[in-house]
């Protein structure tokens, strides 16, 4: 997600879910239709916000393997791979509890069986797991001390060859050179309506 004035500032703590308005929303990916439920306290609470469909349009995904949604919000990118690639094991996690709850509807509502959704800290819920693609649409109303702890740990949360992908609308000077950083390349793979989707593999040194 993105620095946005509609974003809470409670968004990124351990609150608790209160009950407010719900929004419907739908779109198309791939042949499919993604129904979705949303409420105030998420981000983008009543649409598909551009960036998350930037990067589903950059997303090359196998056809098996394991994936992460890396704040997931209600789900929306997490849910429209997995209901697009049925034999990919998708893995959706985010700190706010109403998004999970929310992301945990949607999964429901769109009978897609190859999905969870977890509350986790960044990786603090994901010990031992491995993924293929981990991808993110990433927070920048957190700031770096949120970001840049993503970026490391996916280094250790990806499988050999594994890559790590984030859409951004700001900050796209210091976190790609942050990911290149980690992982000693970097990629900008797709560029629309002042989004930039980048891409960092991780790649074992030769003995």
């Amino acid at each position: 997600m993105h620095e946005n004035a509609s974003v809470p500032s409670h968004y990124f703590t351990k609150s608790k879910i209160k009950k407010t308005r719900k929004y419907n929303i739908r779109f198309d990916f791939r042949g499919q239709t993604i129904s979705l439920v949303s409420s105030g306290g998420v981000f983008s609470k009543d649409h598909v916000d551009l960036g998350t469909l930037v990067l589903l349009e950059s997303l090359s995904l196998p056809e098996e393997g394991e994936v992460l949604d890396m704040g997931c919000g209600y789900g929306a990118l997490g849910i429209a791979i997995a209901k697009s690639r049925p034999k990919l094991k998708v893995t959706m996690v985010d700190v706010n509890p109403l998004a999970v709850k929310l992301a945990r509807e949607n999964i429901e509502i769109n009978q897609v069986k190859n999905a969870t959704a977890l509350r986790s800290d960044l990786y603090s819920e994901l010990e031992g797991k491995k993924f293929d693609i981990i991808f993110s649409n990433p927070p920048l109303a957190a700031g770096y001390k949120i970001i840049f702890p993503m970026i490391e740990g996916a280094n250790f949360f990806l499988k050999e060859s594994g890559c790590l992908v984030l859409v951004l609308r700001k900050g796209t000077n210091a976190i790609p050179q942050k990911m290149k950083e980690v992982f000693n390349n970097v990629s900008l793979i797709s560029r629309k309506s002042g989004y930039k989707v980048f891409l960092s593999k991780k790649i074992t040194k030769s003995v």
